[in-house]
């Protein structure tokens, strides 16, 4: 099977070091490159056949936002994952409505790590091989959480909807004609039903199942 070739931006050689060690026995990923430089990344990415970037949020000349505009503008189809010690969650989201996969903390331990940059592989690459078991996980977890959208109220799935598209408490507020109490009730009810800790997992569900945004 043919590996999933990784680009590693991060000013911090010991991080290289660790995914090193993250990947070294992997059978889905493997390390091609690794730069501290935003003005490498295009070079590396026309050199290579580049199939997952790992960054950190600030390296030499600029930011994780500066790659995904670079993707963006390049028309570069690679998913992008946020390796970083900081996260809140205003960040979080404002990098995945900018076009970010993911996230991973430097707090995980390797085990969490792989499982999910593998579930961020499987997603975009649905036919890579991995072992029985990762597919049926992947595949229960799909239609568990479809289930779970399925148990949502009209009014509770018009809510997620909004949130989605990145509408304020506020806005969807305005647009529903009810008051910003009952929208935060409505996305408290909302994480509830889904099994979801933060606004940030709720974005990152949402965006997976939700195809046509309200």
């Amino acid at each position: 099977m043919k590996k999933l070739k990784v680009l590693i931006i991060d000013t911090n050689p010991i991080i290289n070091i660790g995914f090193k060690s993250i990947f070294k026995n992997s059978i889905i990923f493997e390390i091609a490159a690794n730069t501290n430089k935003k003005r490498n990344i295009t070079d590396i990415i026309n050199e290579q056949e580049i199939d997952l970037i790992i960054s950190e949020i600030i390296f030499k000349d600029g930011n994780v936002k500066d790659v995904l505009k670079l993707l963006k503008k390049n028309e570069i189809d690679i998913p992008l994952v946020v390796f970083t010690s900081e996260l809140n969650e205003s960040k979080s989201i404002n990098l995945l409505k900018s076009g970010a996969s993911g996230f991973i903390t430097k707090n995980l331990r390797k085990k969490s790590i792989k499982r999910i940059l593998q579930d961020i592989a499987f997603t975009t690459y649905g036919t890579i091989e991995s072992n029985k078991f990762t597919r049926l996980k992947n595949r229960f977890s799909f239609d568990y959480n479809t289930e779970k959208l399925n148990s949502l109220s009209k009014r509770e799935l018009e809510v997620l909807k909004l949130f989605f598209r990145g509408k304020r408490n506020i806005e969807i507020s305005d647009k529903l004609s009810i008051n910003q109490k009952t929208v935060n009730t409505y996305i408290t009810r909302i994480m509830k039903k889904l099994e979801v800790n933060s606004k940030t997992d709720l974005y990152l569900l949402a965006r997976k199942h939700i195809k046509q945004p309200y």
